[in-house]
């Protein structure tokens, strides 16, 4: 049996930051991760993150912004398009490589006192009738399985939430456990190098191709000169009659014709992109990244908030460590952090994807081809921003006979502007939260089972 202070479970971005923070204020920290430690932060991804969780860990942390053989192109804009329809939604940011940036921050975290027992898998939560009390965990090359003893545990786990899923529910029903079919997006992504360069520089493209099931997509982003990280994706729920890598091909092939390319790097991954976990905490226990539903509903993006939820998870445990209380009322400010940074955007984003599921592809473009709905309407829904009556009862008029895509878009507008104020009194404790959760679910299902 080992005693930490912290324990941490996984060593991907959240892991890494959580483990680093609470490390740099003094506390005992025993991050576990399955991979080699060399392997530490090689994930397969889209590699594209935006600006302002980096700014955080700069300003919070000192932790310098991605330079040198991190970066491999900078983003000035995200680019939605269709085979009619293209424009900007937003930027900036970078496009990283995500190995030498996450062995960087390993070598931080290592710097500032985490002890790091790579190799090793969690298998379970230790719990007893107060709270979470640390991990049992296997070391690959022996097999053996030990306990790791922890005031508190931040799973990191990614997709699969190791920790989380072995919480029993009757003990902590304020804790989600489920996950359907509908919140989760296989993807499969190379990276290829061109015989000639491309014109991608700065942009990520979020490609809507009528082969691809909707509200799946193709993306294509620079990973520098004659690089690309190209991929497909779509939720598991929906319906397919070829296989992924198949149609991945069947899209490259309209851009780059077999031959013109040579392919670097492939692989295929699972990631949660539905609005996250409304409460991530129980007594002793926070859950960061992956394993709360952190991804960006509708770009996919993960790698940022998990380096937000990273930080706020380690600032929330030092101070519970400073008052000796893991209590969920302790740690329920994680919560409230999450839902200011990101919360609330990625609810509406969940919102901006409902309608793309409803709406289509097609039914997209007819209402930007009659001019039913402008460029800028398109990027105020995006953005989570509501419309206003005269806009919305501009667009009814202009949208006859289509009244099916109008009503869509009508239940988004009005999703929003009740997301805003039911999150403007996100409960400051736990007793409030099954109340406000009950809420929060009848809007959200009304709007998603329409």
């Amino acid at each position: 049996m080992v005693n930490t202070e912290v324990l941490v479970v996984g060593g991907g971005p959240a892991g890494v930051i959580s483990a680093l923070t609470a490390a740099k204020n003094g506390h005992s920290v025993i991050l576990v991760d399955s991979k080699s430690y060399t392997e530490i932060g090689n994930k397969t991804c889209g590699d594209a993150i935006n600006l302002g969780p980096l700014k955080l860990l700069d300003k919070e942390l000192g932790i310098q912004l991605p330079h040198g053989e991190e970066v491999a192109d900078s983003v000035e804009s995200l680019v939605f398009q269709t085979e009619r329809v293209t424009f900007p939604l937003f930027g900036p940011g970078l496009v990283l490589n995500r190995h030498p940036y996450g062995q960087r921050l390993l070598k931080i975290a290592v710097e500032s006192g985490v002890e790091v027992r790579a190799d090793t898998k969690a298998i379970r939560a230790i719990i007893d009738e107060t709270g979470v009390k640390g991990a049992i965990v296997q070391e690959k090359e022996s097999n053996e399985s030990y306990e790791i003893h922890a005031f508190i545990t931040i799973d990191c786990s990614g997709r699969n939430y190791q920790i989380r899923k072995t919480i029993p529910p009757e003990l902590f029903p304020n804790l989600e456990k489920k996950m359907e079919k509908r919140d989760v997006a296989a993807s499969y992504r190379e990276i290829i190098r061109l015989k000639e360069d491309h014109p991608y520089d700065n942009k990520v493209l979020l490609i809507y191709d009528s082969i691809i099931p909707e509200p799946g997509y193709f993306w294509i982003f620079s990973k520098g000169k004659k690089r690309l990280n190209i991929g497909i994706g779509w939720y598991l729920d929906m319906s397919v009659e070829k296989g992924m890598k198949e149609l991945f091909r069947e899209v490259l092939h309209k851009y780059y014709p077999q031959g013109t390319y040579e392919v670097e790097d492939k692989g295929g991954y699972t990631i949660p992109t539905r609005y996250p976990l409304m409460n991530a905490v129980a007594p002793g226990f926070i859950a960061a990244g992956d394993s709360a539903f952190h991804v960006n509903p509708f770009s996919a993006e993960g790698h940022g908030p998990a380096l937000s939820a990273g930080y706020y998870a380690g600032k929330i445990s030092s101070e519970a460590l400073k008052v000796k209380d893991a209590s969920e009322q302790q740690l329920w400010g994680y919560n409230m952090a999450v839902m200011k940074d990101f919360g609330l955007s990625h609810t509406k984003l969940q919102l901006f994807t409902e309608a793309l599921r409803k709406v289509k592809t097609p039914g997209l473009e007819y209402l930007f081809k009659r001019n039913i709905l402008t460029q800028d309407q398109f990027m105020t829904l995006h953005s989570g921003k509501g419309l206003g009556k005269g806009e919305i009862l501009k667009i009814i008029l202009k949208g006859f006979p289509r009244y099916d895509l109008l009503l869509n878009l009508y239940k988004i507008a009005k999703g929003v502007q009740k997301f805003d104020k039911l999150f403007d009194r996100y409960p400051s404790t736990p007793q409030e939260f099954p109340d406000w959760e009950n809420e929060f679910l009848s809007i959200m299902n009304d709007i998603r089972n329409w």
